[in-house]
């Protein structure tokens, strides 16, 4: 998978492609091009479309479920919205529906109970923390009991990543530019006052 981002997308796009999230076996990105299917087709031999649409142009069996082929998760159908507001927890919408998760709270609920208008609001007021109420049963000692769960559901606040001051983009830990951000801090050429601030912080 990152092979395949890093030899054949990155060279083929450059800075007209911007990377969204990876999971385990799976990354998605915005790509900026006039004709994604016309680029699919110049390297048709890195993708498996047994699940376009049988009308479509690019649609072939002959990559199925082959190791290390790449599949795009809505088929010939063109995502049209993300969200990501961190690991396992993004909101994917197209035409015919969307794909959204949200780690540790029950399919169920999310399938009936957030939208993607959830995920959008979250990310523009990122102090905003949704909550999840919810029912399962649970056996403890071979007593078979339903237990009410109260959660936090969505939540813009990533602890695995650098979050950028416009609250959207980040960056790895580690990553070159977060020095740009925070930058050492100089006590010279500074008032007494400040000087010893600066002693205080260090």
């Amino acid at each position: 998978m990152y092979k395949f981002y890093y030899e054949t997308l990155k060279p083929k796009y450059g800075d007209r492609l911007k990377l969204l999230f990876t999971d385990t076996d799976s990354l998605c990105c915005v790509i900026e091009t006039k004709d994604l299917y016309r680029d699919m087709e110049e390297d048709i031999d890195f993708y498996d479309t047994s699940n376009f649409d049988p009308t479509h142009p690019l649609y072939s069996k002959s990559n199925q479920r082959f190791l290390g082929k790449i599949k795009s998760e809505t088929g010939s159908i063109l995502p049209l919205k993300f969200v990501g507001l961190k690991a396992k927890m993004y909101s994917l919408l197209y035409e015919s529906g969307g794909q959204k998760k949200v780690k540790e709270i029950k399919k169920n609920f999310v399938k009936t109970h957030v939208r993607h208008e959830n995920f959008l609001h979250v990310l523009q007021n990122p102090t905003t923390v949704t909550t999840a109420k919810f029912r399962h049963f649970e056996s403890k000692n071979h007593v078979v009991r339903t237990m009410e769960i109260n959660k936090s559901c969505l939540s813009a606040f990533d602890d695995k990543r650098y979050i950028l001051d416009d609250g959207v983009h980040t960056l790895a830990y580690g990553h070159e530019s977060i020095a740009r951000f925070h930058a050492p801090l100089d006590c010279t050429a500074r008032t007494e006052e400040e000087t010893s601030q600066c002693m205080d912080v260090e």
